[in-house]
């Protein structure tokens, strides 16, 4: 999700107009709405509509925020040419309207190569990957929860290109930014199950151990009594259940599967 300040950058004042900018926090609030009602061709109305206010409007920083919506949305639910479809014309706005240096320019190339690592073009990913970690690396506190999802979504993207050691090393400093956080517990767990990937991709048996620290690690954050059972919790634990299906670990499976029925 987009925070207010990855929208809220105007240029300079006269590129403001008050009259033409989207109201971001009601459509991102109504969009929210919709998918906790799993309303889904509802929310993609939603967003449609909302992109094109936002270009008659002139509203620039508007249009890139509900592509980076729109792009998430998609790949989520499977449309993955319709997302790179939305990622390509983001890409090409982002030099156009001249956000290539901001946070919301890298926000947007951050969800372009999230797209493109859907497709499976982890080249086109981890190059879209680079360029928004030098702009986030230039203008974010080094402990700001944006950059964890970046080093987390790149090290994917690394792992899959078999760079293993840098992959390590931003799932590491993913870890140390998210780590302690509540609100960031499930991504913490993700975390922990792309590292297992890694390790067994780069060490094959000989990484058993270290495997089943990362098995552990990531069920523990999943079963926390602390963690907030939504429409996100489901989406992020159906996604971490192959992982315990494929190790073997049938049991934790079907218990994180019962937890969203």
């Amino acid at each position: 999700m987009i925070n207010k300040e990855d929208y809220d950058e105007p240029r300079c004042v006269l590129c403001m107009n008050e009259k033409t900018r989207i109201p971001v926090d009601r459509v991102i609030e109504k969009l929210d709405s919709y998918l906790e009602n799993k309303q889904l061709d509802a929310a993609l109305s939603h967003l449609k509509y909302w992109l094109e206010e936002a270009k008659a409007g002139g509203d620039e920083a508007g249009e890139l925020m509900v592509l980076g919506e729109l792009m998430g949305f998609t790949r989520k639910n499977g449309s993955i040419d319709e997302a790179v479809s939305y990622a390509d014309s983001a890409i090409a706005k982002v030099d156009r309207y001249g956000y290539a240096d901001s946070i919301t320019g890298a926000t947007t190339i951050l969800n372009a190569g999230t797209v493109y690592r859907a497709k499976g073009d982890c080249v086109k990913s981890a190059s879209l990957y680079e360029r928004a970690e030098k702009i986030y690396e230039a203008n974010l506190n080094a402990n700001d929860d944006r950059l964890g999802g970046l080093y987390n979504n790149y090290a994917s993207s690394l792992t899959e290109l078999g760079e293993y050691d840098k992959a390590l090393d931003k799932y590491k400093k993913a870890l140390k930014i998210m780590s302690g956080r509540g609100d960031s517990l499930l991504e913490c767990a993700i975390t922990y199950l792309n590292m297992a990937d890694l390790y067994e991709k780069r060490d094959g048996l000989a990484a058993e151990k270290i495997i089943d620290e990362m098995l552990d690690s990531a069920y523990e954050l999943l079963t926390d009594a602390g963690v907030e059972h939504n429409g996100y919790f489901e989406f992020v634990v159906d996604k971490c259940i192959p992982a315990y299906d494929h190790y073997g670990q049938f049991i934790r499976s079907q218990n994180l599967r019962e937890m969203i029925r």
